[in-house]
């Protein structure tokens, strides 16, 4: 359900990161929990002007605006797009709104199961537990109505406005310190897989060259297969490959690629020079291919080649 809501609300929230300006972003959150309580009257004509679209009921009216006004809140600030909306912020919020409907203590009142029973002894006796239960909840909403819809009220004087904007203002004040601890977590996570990628393409480079050094050189100087096969493992450099001489005396590694993979060694590209196994079906990138894939860098195409190619097998 999360996904999908994110789905839904990730297009919004990239069209207000565009258009709200970000010197205004961080007070939105803070603007949409005090309007009810300091623009009462403002509030009241909006939730009213839902009835021209068939929205009767003043709590469901008083929620929706409420909870508009959050959405619009968490979807304007950055990285929203990529956190995707705090559905228990927007819950709060609408929730709150229909607290602030006037007479909506009388409501809730009116639904518990103790308003349909006579005297107080029979209520006691009637009752079930969980019908004790549900009255003791619709209670609380009623004193919470009672309390929220009296400061959201225009005769309410600026400090039982201000009170009763508290909850939200506090709550939206952790929200916004909750996202900004996200953010933070997200940048290092990203930071240090580029640090972990960087330092093992660097690792990987370090050892092919040091590979294709020990193959150059132990070739010149006349050891045979066996002997450059045993120096390369007692290196740990020895990694499939097998090597074989080539005429004149100089080694290439015929490399066992056939589950596909970078090749690091041979003189210079296009020429052919490096002997490679392949199967049936498999496709072998171009050099320049490699380049283009990685924006001119030869082991960052690699690095995203591997990750393509583990992502397309990962499928079959």
């Amino acid at each position: 359900m999360g996904k999908v809501f994110k789905k839904v609300t990730k297009p919004f929230a990239k069209v207000l990161d565009k258009i709200v300006p970000n010197e205004i972003k961080p007070a939105l959150p803070f603007i949409a929990a005090a309007f009810p309580f300091l623009a009462p009257g403002m509030y009241a004509s909006m939730a009213g002007g839902l009835g021209s679209f068939g929205i009767s009921n003043p709590m469901i009216q008083r929620a929706l605006i409420s909870g508009g006004l959050n959405l619009a809140s968490q979807s304007s600030q950055e990285g929203a797009a990529e956190r995707g909306i705090n559905p228990l912020s927007l819950a709060l919020a609408a929730g709150t709104g229909a607290l602030t409907t006037p007479g909506g203590a009388d409501t809730f009142r009116g639904m518990q199961s103790a308003s349909n029973l006579g005297d107080i002894g029979t209520e006691t006796v009637s009752r079930s537990f969980l019908e004790k239960a549900g009255d003791f909840g619709l209670e609380g909403l009623a004193k919470g109505s009672e309390y929220l819809s009296a400061a959201a009220s225009p005769e309410a004087g600026f400090m039982q406005a201000v009170k009763g904007a508290t909850p939200g203002l506090t709550f939206a004040a952790g929200e916004q310190a909750y996202n900004t601890a996200l953010d933070a977590q997200r940048e290092f996570e990203l930071a240090n897989q580029g640090f972990q990628d960087f330092t093992g393409q660097q690792l990987a480079d370090f050892s092919a060259g040091r590979k294709a050094a020990i193959l150059a050189s132990m070739g010149r100087a006349g050891f045979g297969e066996d002997e450059i096969n045993a120096t390369l493992a007692q290196l740990g450099l020895r990694n499939g490959g097998i090597i074989s001489l080539m005429s004149g005396g100089m080694p290439s590694m015929e490399m066992d690629y056939r589950g596909g993979g970078f090749i690091p060694v041979g003189a210079k590209e296009r020429a052919d020079d490096v002997p490679a196994r392949l199967s049936k079906n498999e496709f072998v990138m171009t050099a320049d291919a490699v380049r283009a894939a990685g924006g001119g860098s030869v082991n960052e195409g690699a690095r995203r080649m591997y990750e393509l190619m583990n992502n397309l097998e990962a499928r079959a």
